[in-house]
């Protein structure tokens, strides 16, 4: 059975960690796992539903989540690791706690900016809601 990880991806450079993570340690895995990654879009206001079609909408949440996972893409294909592609819409610890459940993934990996402690806790970070959420080991990289 083939092995998959989940990487969610918003865009932004923490959340490429997990993919310089990846390629540094591919070669301690016999087969590397099939490398899943996910964009999760919030949810549009109701209000602009009534002005855009259900299509319209989906088409723009395909198309930001793709621009967003863009150069996640980009570095994994570089070291010759062709990832799967996904967008979803969703609160985003529950999305990607769900998404890796429904694909059978072993594993989350999440980037992570360090906040520790309490201050962490605050924060109410999408990290520490999927830890709670996930059904599946998660992996923070910092």
């Amino acid at each position: 059975m083939a092995k998959n990880w989940l990487v969610p991806v918003d865009g932004d450079a923490i959340s490429l960690k997990p993919i310089a993570w990846i390629l540094a340690h591919r070669d301690d895995w016999k087969t590397l796992p099939t490398i899943h990654l996910l964009n999760v879009q919030p949810p549009l206001s109701g209000d602009v539903s009534r002005f855009v079609n259900a299509g319209q909408i989906r088409d723009f949440h395909r198309e930001e989540g793709m621009k967003a996972l863009a150069e996640a893409k980009r570095q994994l294909e570089a070291a010759g690791v062709v990832p799967q592609l996904h967008v979803s819409v969703g609160d985003s610890a529950e999305t990607i706690a769900a998404f890796a459940a429904n694909l059978g993934c072993e594993l989350i990996l999440l980037g992570t900016r360090g906040h520790t402690g309490i201050g962490g806790t605050l924060l109410g970070s999408v990290a520490s809601r999927v830890v709670a959420h996930a059904a599946v080991p998660v992996l923070l990289i910092r």
